[in-house]
């Protein structure tokens, strides 16, 4: 035993004399996982950002009294040593270099698992080493040329010394592009829905959260988001007749409107851009034989605020469903005849039953009307009509 003691006793003596007096042999640690309150920020920085870390046994208080962590963010993995300032870089359309430091001033310890930092919106530190102002990474944490989305890795140091700091914590930010809208293509649906619409801008990713969308209300549904995240395609939900509606897109770097497309926050700037949901109904079945009785169920948008005339035809001023020779006209052309009993099973269909004696055959419009009396005011008062061919032939 005693010959053991004196072997560890020389081997530790050995290694104090190859690192010099007064020189305590480096720790090796891993750093704690640093989970950041908002881990997803616009290029250009300026947010405030809280990290958080478990303390450990072995690191009970990681963030120490009286002293300011330096927080950096590296392109790559966080390195054991605090790095020197390094401009941000692409290459072949990925993050190739760079190494941005937050100014101590906006770094502050909060408790001793707990700091809070604003991510850099300017170069830090702000001179080089000439004494002269620094040219690095002037505009702070910004995407490199070409990127829509960057990951960087957040480091968390006890000093900034290349040789000498310890790396504490470690946590992924990501970078992306504010969410703007340029052109929506066509900027009309049927209020059924069911169109396939094409919007451009920038912004449109879906690196931490889905890309979600809506029109007057309604939800965008089967979105696809182009590789360089400048555009997508989406299907149109249902929605009520209407001109003017406003599209309100969700991204992970924020809430753009198409009442506000370039993202300013001063829509007087720029011209709106508005989707329209035009009358339209679709009608199965499209045709039955004179003298016959059809039942149609008709689809499309607005149904639920109707409330129908029961039983026979009339000029009330309730919702009617009339078969029309052309263009409906409150006063003067108010149908061959009355799809009678319609019932709104839901906000986007209507069943009735069609009655088609004395009507004579041809081609005929399935208008859907919320006012039916004579007169009521607009030439076509329809919630929902328009393009519904049904036509009254032998099969």
């Amino acid at each position: 035993m005693r010959t053991f003691r004196r072997a560890v006793l020389a081997s530790i003596a050995g290694t104090a004399l190859l690192l010099g007096p007064g020189v305590v042999p480096a720790r090796a640690a891993t750093p704690l996982s640093l989970i950041l309150s908002t881990p997803v920020g616009l290029s250009g920085g300026g947010n405030k950002v809280v990290g958080s870390v478990v303390a450990t046994t072995a690191n009970p208080v990681p963030f120490v009294v009286n002293k300011v962590p330096v927080v950096q963010f590296q392109y790559n993995t966080c390195s054991v040593r605090a790095r020197s300032v390094a401009q941000i870089a692409t290459s072949n359309g990925y993050l190739s270099a760079g190494t941005v430091q937050v100014n101590p001033a906006d770094v502050a310890r909060i408790t001793g698992t707990k700091i809070t930092f604003k991510v850099p919106s300017a170069s830090y530190p702000t001179t080089d080493n000439n004494g002269l102002t620094s040219t690095i990474n002037t505009t702070g944490l910004v995407l490199g040329t070409g990127l829509t989305t960057a990951k960087w890795n957040v480091c968390v140091y006890d000093s900034d010394s290349l040789t000498a700091s310890n790396l504490i914590a470690s946590g992924i930010y990501t970078v992306v592009e504010k969410p703007t809208i340029s052109a929506v293509t066509p900027t009309s649906t049927p209020a059924a829905g069911g169109k396939t619409i094409t919007v451009t801008g920038t912004g449109f990713t879906t690196v931490t959260t889905p890309l979600t969308g809506a029109i007057g209300g309604s939800a965008l549904t089967n979105v696809k988001i182009a590789a360089d995240g400048k555009s997508f395609t989406a299907t149109t939900a249902a929605h009520a007749p209407g001109d003017d509606f406003e599209m309100v897109l969700n991204t992970p770097g924020g809430t753009v409107s198409s009442l506000d497309p370039d993202n300013d926050n001063n829509p007087a700037d720029d011209t709106d851009i508005t989707i329209d949901y035009t009358n339209g109904i679709t009608v199965t079945p499209t045709t039955a034989p004179a003298a016959t009785t059809a039942t149609l169920d008709i689809t499309g948008a607005g149904f639920s605020g109707l409330s129908f005339d029961p039983g026979s035809p009339s000029n009330s001023s309730n919702a009617h469903v009339f078969l029309v020779n052309g263009a409906y006209e409150a006063t003067s052309n108010r149908g061959a005849a009355e799809c009678t009993g319609a019932v709104a099973l839901t906000d986007t269909e209507i069943v009735c039953t069609l009655d088609l004696t004395g009507v004579p055959e041809g081609a005929y419009i399935v208008t859907v009307v919320a006012n039916g009396g004579v007169g009521s005011g607009s030439a076509n008062p329809s919630i929902v009509s328009s393009g519904a061919v049904f036509a009254v032939a032998p099969y």
